[in-house]
């Protein structure tokens, strides 16, 4: 099975009512979940909608990162265009059982946006996700401690940052796999 490591920057947190604004797209095997091909990466135009209507905080931190100015240039891609490239990268699979796997820190919110903006790309997905966030939980739960994020807020980056902490997560895993996590009933 294929897991597809991706990652959205988006104007906000409604999937029926911001945009995406940049999306980047690695794969791995299931088996070999850290050893990444990247496959696609593009950055999306921001509607027409006026800046001010955005909230301060995307705007302060999508300023900041450089993403709002390559909204503007002329490297950006359609929404169209991007779904067509994205089904390339994913293709039908008949077998639901192999179908791509999304992977990545709170990737439910990634696909949320997906379901709506990428519509032709979501059929392609499995209904499974390989969630980064969930494994970082769940070892904090054991005891291990908690890891600083880098707020990136570009796509790569944050796809980079995102396999970085579930190799961290699974070498903790590895070592501390003897001990056993204290568990009270009540």
């Amino acid at each position: 099975m294929k897991l597809v490591w991706l990652d959205l920057e988006t104007t906000g947190l409604d999937p029926l009512a911001h945009q995406v604004l940049e999306v980047a797209v690695a794969t791995a095997d299931l088996h070999d979940p850290f050893n990444l091909t990247w496959v696609y990466s593009a950055v999306l135009p921001l509607a027409p909608t006026p800046r001010t209507a955005l909230d301060p905080f995307i705007i302060d931190m999508h300023t900041k990162n450089g993403l709002l100015a390559d909204c503007d240039s002329w490297l950006t891609k359609r929404r169209e265009e991007v779904d067509e490239a994205l089904v390339k990268v994913v293709p039908w699979v008949e077998d639901k059982e192999e179908r791509c796997t999304l992977a990545g820190s709170s990737i439910h919110f990634d696909h949320s946006f997906i379901k709506v903006h990428f519509p032709r790309l979501n059929k392609n997905l499995s209904h499974r996700h390989y969630d980064v966030s969930a494994l970082k939980l769940y070892c904090q739960s054991l005891g291990m401690p908690k890891f600083k994020k880098a707020e990136a807020h570009r796509a790569k980056d944050d796809i980079i940052e995102s396999v970085a902490h579930a190799k961290e997560c699974t070498e903790w895993l590895k070592r501390n796999l003897g001990q056993t996590p204290n568990v009270h009933m009540h």
